[in-house]
């Protein structure tokens, strides 16, 4: 590679403006116009075109478009401009909009090397303090990796307001590793920084700490979340500049606090205060007939007066989402917890595990999935209440994510409900009760496949229709056969199991 570099690798702003030239242009297109390719083309294409391999495409771009060698993982990827190229794939939500496809993996940790304590003298901070974000749109109708187009190329600073909460972050995950317990590190810890599973079996790529030598533990990277990341790409990427998103704290706060820290603060001070004694308090005049009752006044309780969690920015970017949890009067069972609808014909397009691959080749199937985004790129605000003759009271909050062992069983449930989609829901039919072996809450413990509509219709493939409901109840199969509208369940036994022991109504 003797050819002149058409930028100014010393200056941030030329290899931004170059990179701009990308926009438009698919991999194939790079790799056909480039001036550092020794080889056939075809070659290439062959080497990074399938579909499975969906790492490699930031190689392709530092090789035969940026024109050096892929470096070592120790340095900017642009020492001399001190810049780091990070590519990635963003892609069309389910129900409209677009999410970054990947985490965004900045630099492995070491467990065997001594901490670094100072986050700025940290090799993380080294690889994060100013990238140039490069995406491409990954369409799920393009079977060659090479044909997606690259929209979006631009310089990115982290906000010195997410800086606290990933300072934070930083710091919890860290702390976990002095004190010999990288085991016990999950994703879920933290914020906006994780450290997330690496290696093509995670599960199985266990590595030795400096910190515990009795303990091996799974081999992590430090990483840049999925809701930071899709944040990112709507508020800066995809537009002029960062839209308002409803405040949650101030600067100051963070600097002071953590988001956690922040939310407890809040929510607190209402403690066994009944619902209406806190409406009156916050100003409020909400019909109690409406299914948001408390949800909404959670939110003024917060401090914030926007009802969808993805629209206060704080939340939008950590991935926060608040849930109510009700426990009956009289010893009743509180409810099980509706996630969200199914669209079964989605479902059935997601890949399995192994069918994707992300930058780095891992498999990522399970991570590309709704339930994973659901489960696994979320963290839950669980708001308790208790419900009384009055009405209810507050007894509490409880900020949550999934423990990785439990998403691992879901996993498992995932590609099982995969593949009895794919091979045909079977249905039992006994007059006007009908049946299926879609996932029950007894099968792994923690969530259930379930009806979530008004009335029960059915309409199958021979013409039979069942049920006192119509078209508009239901969703479509792969097999063509219509089924009740259906919805994934939290288990109200797995979310007690979850919560604080404070927070539980025992009878």
């Amino acid at each position: 590679m003797t050819a002149k570099l058409p930028y100014d690798k010393t200056d941030p702003k030329s290899i931004e403006r170059y990179a701009k030239k990308l926009i438009g242009k698919t991999f194939q297109d790079v790799l056909n116009e480039s001036i550092y390719s020794n080889s056939k083309v075809g070659d290439e294409s062959g080497k990074y075109g399938d579909e499975k391999r969906k790492g490699g495409l930031g190689n392709l771009l530092e090789k035969y478009y940026f024109g050096y060698e892929v470096n070592s993982d120790s340095e900017p990827d642009f020492k001399e401009a001190g810049v780091e190229l990070k590519v990635s794939p963003y892609e069309e939500k389910n129900k409209g909009g677009y999410k970054a496809g990947e985490r965004l993996v900045l630099t492995m940790i070491n467990f065997n090397k001594e901490v670094e304590q100072d986050f700025y003298k940290s090799h993380v901070w080294e690889k994060c303090k100013l990238m140039l974000l490069i995406y491409y749109f990954r369409d799920k109708a393009i079977k060659n990796n090479l044909d997606y187009h690259i929209d979006y190329a631009k310089l990115f600073e982290i906000p010195e307001k997410d800086m606290n909460i990933i300072i934070n972050d930083y710091k919890i995950i860290i702390d976990k590793i002095l004190q010999g317990k990288a085991h016990e590190i999950s994703e879920g810890d933290t914020m906006y920084l994780g450290a997330c599973t690496k290696g093509a079996t995670a599960a199985k790529s266990l590595v030795s700490q400096r910190y515990n030598e009795n303990v091996k533990a799974k081999s992590r990277a430090f990483c840049l979340k999925n809701s930071y990341m899709t944040t990112v790409l709507n508020n800066y990427l995809m537009a002029d500049e960062c839209t308002d998103a409803a405040e949650f704290a101030s600067e100051k706060e963070l600097e002071a606090k953590s988001i956690s820290e922040i939310i407890q603060d809040r929510l607190n001070k209402y403690i066994n205060w009944n619902e209406d004694r806190i409406a009156s308090k916050l100003g409020l005049d909400i019909n109690k007939k409406n299914k948001s009752y408390e949800a909404i006044i959670v939110k003024h309780m917060l401090g914030v007066n926007e009802l969808e969690d993805e629209k206060i920015d704080e939340f939008q970017k950590a991935g926060i989402n608040v849930k109510v949890v009700k426990f009956k009067k009289h010893g009743k069972p509180n409810e099980n917890m509706r996630l969200e609808d199914i669209n079964f014909i989605n479902l059935d397009k997601e890949p399995f595990d192994d069918e994707i691959k992300d930058e780095e080749g891992n498999d990522i199937g399970w991570e590309a999935s709704r339930l994973y985004e659901i489960l696994g790129n979320r963290k839950y605000l669980f708001a308790v209440f208790w419900e009384d003759e009055e009405g209810a009271t507050f007894k509490g909050c409880q900020l949550w994510a999934m423990p990785d062992d439990d998403l691992e069983k879901v996993k498992a449930a995932w590609k099982e409900l995969k593949i009895k989609i794919r091979n045909g829901v079977e249905f039992e039919v006994n007059g006007n009760i009908v049946t299926n072996n879609l996932t029950k809450s007894s099968e792994n413990g923690i969530f259930h496949v379930r009806p979530h509509a008004k009335n029960s219709f059915y309409k199958f493939t021979d013409g039979t229709e069942i049920g006192n409901g119509n078209i508009s109840d239901t969703d479509l199969l792969p097999s063509g056969d219509r089924i009740t509208r259906q919805a994934y369940w939290l288990n109200r036994s797995y979310i007690n199991s979850q919560l604080e022991d404070t927070l539980i109504r025992h009878h």
